[in-house]
């Protein structure tokens, strides 16, 4: 449990004389630790404040509402039956450029071929729910996906083949590339009309003005999807918020939800203090030595 910062204080000022009577680098990292105890504490307070103002977080399937005294409030429905379908099938051709990406000019192991026959066999089990039509019929696809066919009769020409070439591959991949957008935009639609549905409910009859001017949005997902992440656009938009300053919508790459929220701690503390001691809300969200660096290896290359 973090100690709160008035415990970490009055530890600092009750230490012993003889804890400062160290060599001067012992003495330096007692120092810094200090300031870590102290930092780690006031995180924790920010964060804390923060879920009881407005907080909300998405993980997975969930979007978690925090707020003042209350207890959580989990709104699950952010992947739609819609959406594990279309980002399903856009993955199959994906997974088998994975089993195949390594193995061009030379004959297939017999361990490869066995890789390659397991996941011909889990795709042709799951033809029926692959299907498309129905998503042709609803008018969320133009036409039905083939992905499914171009998947299996490449496969099945690997695998007969024992081998594939740098060539034949290409030709694949540039094949399946164009169909796997309709499907992606599908699978974005359904989860921003989910969570779009379920801000509507929360902004209509849980957060007050005050609450919704200071409610920030942690999300969880995976490592390298901050980019251009659904969630943060989402967000970012709905709350008319950029990237920068005081960063309302912060991504965290991973499913710790305690880290998370130091993440977000972090964040918070580094922009107010930043703000107040830079007068630059980024400053410290870049590396403290950056600046330092930058310009001394200017002189550096000048040299």
């Amino acid at each position: 449990m973090n100690e709160s910062l008035d415990q970490v204080t009055a530890a600092f000022e009750a230490a012993p004389l003889e804890e400062l009577r160290m060599d001067t680098r012992d003495t330096l990292a007692h120092l810094d630790q200090r300031f870590i105890d102290i930092y780690e504490a006031a995180r924790a307070e920010v964060m804390e404040r923060q879920r009881e103002i407005a907080l909300i977080v998405i993980l997975d399937d969930d979007l978690m509402l925090y707020r003042h005294e209350r207890a959580m409030e989990r709104f699950p429905g952010l992947r739609p039956p819609l959406y594990d379908k279309m980002k399903t099938i856009g993955h199959i051709p994906l997974g088998v450029y994975c089993l195949v990406h390594d193995q061009t000019g030379r004959p297939l192991t017999d361990a490869r071929l066995a890789q390659l026959s397991d996941y011909r066999a889990a795709i042709e089990a799951a033809s029926a729910a692959l299907d498309t039509e129905e998503q042709v019929a609803a008018g969320i696809l133009s036409a039905p996906s083939p992905v499914y066919d171009k998947v299996t009769a490449f496969l099945n020409a690997v695998i007969a083949a024992k081998s594939v070439s740098d060539e034949v591959l290409a030709d694949f991949a540039q094949s399946v590339g164009p169909d796997i957008g309709p499907l992606l935009a599908a699978a974005a639609h359904a989860q921003l009309d989910a969570c779009d549905a379920i801000m509507t409910e929360i902004r209509q009859t849980r957060l007050s003005e005050a609450e919704w001017a200071s409610l920030r949005v942690l999300v969880l997902g995976p490592y390298m999807a901050r980019q251009g992440q659904l969630f943060l656009q989402y967000y970012g938009k709905l709350l008319d918020t950029p990237p920068q300053g005081d960063r309302r919508v912060v991504y965290f790459d991973g499913e710790d939800l305690g880290e998370a929220f130091d993440r977000l701690g972090t964040t918070m503390l580094d922009a107010k203090a930043s703000h107040a001691i830079f007068e630059d809300h980024n400053r410290l969200h870049r590396d403290v030595l950056a600046d330092a660096t930058t310009d001394y290896l200017q002189r550096l290359t000048g040299r």
